[in-house]
């Protein structure tokens, strides 16, 4: 069968079939149409910390609140956000929360980081910022800070180049991943 036959073979065979099954719309779906999500949507939602890993600057690496340290990262579809990271294994203070010891305040506070404010996005440069309203740390308050971030799905991560926690003058970055919170878990 020459090429030209088999094409016209094809042809009314569609047109056959088509004129079984009656008109039918030729158009993309509703679905295809739409614009992807911008960045700022993709985010909105409740994430729990996966890992944050620091590198010093000689290469080695450890885990900036230790061994399965926890938290939680909620971003709001009003652009508000509450980010918080605890060292799982801190250890409970002998008295009231008001009446630690030096040693039991320095432990609490090096144990967590935690802040809360607004966001914003720039989809364009795959970054986040955020406008920290107040913070454990007080030297963040009032402050912003950007992260160059990827977001694959359910996953959400970043790079600091220089952490602006822990031992800083030893430190060369902090990568963080964070996992997003589904129903259920």
């Amino acid at each position: 069968m020459t090429k030209r036959r088999s094409a016209s073979v094809l042809f009314k065979a569609a047109v056959a079939a088509l004129a079984i099954a009656g008109p039918v719309s030729f158009t993309t779906s509703s679905v295809a149409q739409q614009a992807p999500k911008l960045m700022k949507e993709n985010l909105v939602g409740s994430w729990r910390l996966v890992s944050i890993i620091n590198t010093r600057l000689d290469g080695s690496k450890y885990e900036l609140f230790g061994p399965e340290a926890n938290g939680l990262l909620i971003f709001d579809g009003n652009g508000r956000y509450s980010f918080q990271i605890f060292r799982r294994t801190r250890m409970p203070f002998a008295g009231g929360r008001m009446e630690g010891t030096q040693e039991e305040n320095k432990a609490a506070v090096q144990g967590m980081i935690s802040h809360f404010g607004t966001f914003t996005t720039s989809d364009a440069e795959h970054a986040i910022t955020f406008h920290i309203e107040s913070s454990s740390y007080p030297n963040w308050d009032k402050t912003t800070q950007t992260r160059s971030v990827v977001l694959l799905v359910d996953q959400l991560s970043w790079s600091d180049p220089v952490p602006l926690t822990g031992p800083q003058s030893t430190d060369l970055q902090s990568d963080v991943i964070w996992q997003r919170v589904t129903s259920g878990r």
